[in-house]
């Protein structure tokens, strides 16, 4: 009996061997090495406003592999300490590091602890942890009067070619908005970049400057500038662009499961090759998924691999310096691809992935749109082979100069019924929806590159840098010569960082919503919000008399095509309606609309002048009859369009009269009648 109850102590009578009961195992976490370096990554405990300090994190396996493309998130609990950029994650490079720059939060000292998390496969790391400290410091009397300051770039984007250099200004000023001569400003700049400043400090007119240049990394990237004074700190960034990828294939058509070569060429802004920059190739070829290769002294990276045994088309797409690059690789000759078989019920789909993408920089390809073809049959299963061609099918605005990674070139859908191409953008925007791309297909191939039996369409916008445009108004009306009221309005365009557009050509329009049926005396009720244009008050059929007050009729051209038409279907229902509502004629016994057109004239306050100017203004002004004050309500829209980017203003109004004109003002005697809207009276 005792052998019995030993052997069951330490796991016989079958349990599980090596197990000992109620002992948990936990499997090691993942690991996180932190350390503070100073420019020259030397190791520091010390941060302060006058040196440059990072801080690092190496983030490793249990079983001590570097782990890349990991998010690290560092803290300083304390709040001794910020960091650029100010949300403070990193991600880990190829060594399984992340940096990240970290600076005082005031001039304040003490010592603190600086934090590292990550998370590796779904497991929290092990928290790293370093101890610093900030040494405090009293600034000087100019500096500790800065309570404020505005930070300029003189541009957005910078080439990663060449020597060139974005210019950073920084203009100080005190608690009364005067600029302050002679504060310490302290630059950091993030992303492997150079800043240069001119001064130690602000000059006479409160101004600072500084040079942001690329350095030797040419990747593509953005640039955070973090400046602080006084403890304050504020951050602007831009974008360093201009690589490419370019992919060449060997052969260029390969044979099933025949060797093959495929190679990318890495160039900066200036064409230049970009070496020992390691390239990512992915896409549907199992052997190229995730190999990396680091481009040569020429900016080549090559690989060799195997071509899949099934005929078809393949994408495949190079990733490096920042962009990324793909293009369609035809398997087999389009003898070794049988016909696709398309049966009845077949839906074919074509998809952009995102749809809205930003304009690339002229010679950069970074911005893409996956262009997704899909061919199911009626029960959703899949249809391989079917030919497909994409093309550009609109015209104008960001249309014209973007592109199709496969050019006119067929592509074939695979076993899952997928065929795949990229749409490039080029340097311009487009309207909403602009852009419309064609998948033309048949199940052979095709005769020439203008067939297109059946094809899918799919719509994109190019979004460049917003503009803003804004209509204003004075509150003023002034007497026209011949019995008219003049009225001036002011368009403004700035771009999205709220500065003046300089030359920003201005398309102006005016649409008569409503007008008004009763007498002058009765209150007016027009519908001003731009959402109530398809309605009337209170309705078609009521008088002015019955509603005690005037009523407000919808403009009877619902088309606003200028005719009388006698089968419109109206904006508002899915009607067919007479546009003639009130039964009204000229002298001729012919139907007319009301109001007319004619009624309300918008133009230029300056015929030969139709942009803004240097400050982003340009005035538009309305005209009317005297005799239609108080009784028409309309809308103005304003746009303008620079370099692709669109930006629209709408607003409503109703005419309105010199007050000294009331008693005698011919808007007395109503226009357009008293009675109710289907009434010509």
């Amino acid at each position: 009996m005792l052998f019995a109850a030993l052997m069951t102590a330490c796991g016989g009578g079958g349990g599980s061997a090596g197990t000992v009961p109620g002992v948990i195992v936990t499997p090691p976490k993942p690991t996180i090495v932190v350390d503070i370096v100073n420019g020259a990554g030397v190791g520091t405990s010390t941060v302060g406003s006058g040196t440059t300090t990072f801080a690092r994190a190496q983030v490793s396996t249990a079983a001590g592999a570097k782990v890349p493309n990991t998010v690290v998130t560092f803290t300083v609990p304390s709040g001794l300490a910020i960091f650029s950029p100010l949300a403070g994650t990193a991600l880990t490079d190829a060594n399984g590091i992340a940096t990240i720059q970290i600076l005082p939060a005031s001039t304040t000292g003490g010592a603190g602890v600086l934090n590292a998390d990550a998370t590796v496969s779904d497991v929290a790391a092990t928290q790293g942890a370093v101890s610093f400290q900030v040494l405090s410091s009293v600034p000087d009397a100019p500096t500790a009067r800065v309570s404020n300051f505005v930070l300029l770039l003189d541009k957005s984007t910078l080439s990663n070619a060449g020597t060139a250099t974005a210019k950073l200004t920084v203009v100080a000023v005190d608690a009364n908005n005067n600029v302050v001569p002679g504060a310490a400003v302290s630059v950091a700049t993030d992303a492997n970049t150079i800043f240069t400043p001119n001064a130690s400090a602000t000059n006479s007119s409160g101004r600072y400057t500084g040079e942001i240049s690329a350095g030797n990394d040419k990747s593509d990237r953005t640039v955070v500038a973090t400046v602080t004074i006084n403890g304050i700190v504020r951050q602007t960034s831009l974008q360093i662009i201009g690589s490419a990828i370019s992919i060449n294939m060997t052969p260029t058509i390969l044979n099933p499961g025949g060797a093959s070569t495929v190679t990318a060429l890495v160039t900066d802004g200036a064409l230049g090759p970009i070496g020992n920059t390691s390239v990512t190739f992915s896409g549907d070829i199992a052997q190229l998924m995730n190999r990396n290769v680091v481009t040569d002294a020429a900016g080549r990276a090559t690989v060799g691999f195997v071509a899949p045994a099934v005929a078809g088309s393949y994408l495949v797409k190079a990733t490096a310096s920042g962009v990324s690059n793909q293009i369609s690789v035809q398997v087999g000759s389009s003898a070794a691809i049988p016909p696709a078989v398309i049966p009845n019920g077949a839906q074919a789909a074509l998809a952009a992935i995102p749809n809205v993408v930003a304009p690339n920089a002229a010679g950069s390809t970074s911005s893409q749109s996956q262009l997704r073809f899909l061919f199911l049959d009626g029960t959703n299963k899949p249809i391989p082979n079917v030919r497909v061609r994409f093309n550009i099918q609109s015209v104008g605005l960001g249309s014209s100069d973007s592109a199709i990674s496969t050019g006119t070139t067929t592509v074939y859908t695979n076993a899952s019924g997928v065929a795949t191409a990229a749409f490039i953008p080029g340097p311009t925007g487009s309207p909403t929806d602009g852009v419309q791309v064609r998948a033309c297909y048949q199940a052979n191939d095709f005769a020439n590159t203008a067939q297109c039996p059946s094809s899918v369409v799919v719509n994109l916008t190019i979004a460049a840098q917003p503009l803003a445009v804004s209509i204003g108004n004075d509150n003023l009306l002034q007497a026209g010569t011949g019995g008219t009221y003049i009225k001036t309005f002011v368009v403004t365009v700035a771009d999205a960082a709220g500065r003046a557009v300089k030359g920003a050509p201005v398309d102006i329009s005016l649409d008569i919503t409503h007008y008004g049926k009763g007498l002058f005396e009765q209150a007016s009720s027009f519908p001003l919000a731009i959402s109530d244009a398809n309605r009337y008050v209170p309705n078609a059929a009521t008088d002015p008399e019955t509603f005690e007050a005037r009523v407000s009729c919808i403009n009877e051209d619902f088309n606003r095509n200028g005719f009388a038409d006698t089968s419109v279907i109206v904006p508002w229902s899915s009607v067919r309606q007479n546009e003639n509502v009130n039964g009204s004629t000229d002298s001729f016994g012919q139907p007319t609309l009301e109001p007319r057109r004619s009624d309300i004239i918008l133009s230029y306050k300056d015929a030969e002048v139709q942009t803004t100017n240097d400050s982003g203004v340009l005035l538009i002004q309305v005209e009317y009859s005297q005799r239609f004050a108080t009784w028409l309500s309309y809308r103005i829209r304003a746009t303008t369009s620079v370099s692709g980017s669109q930006g629209s203003a709408e607003r409503a109004f109703v005419t309105s009269y010199i007050i000294e004109d009331g008693p005698t003002g011919s808007f007395r005697t109503p226009p357009y009648g008293v009675r109710a809207c289907n009434n010509p009276n």
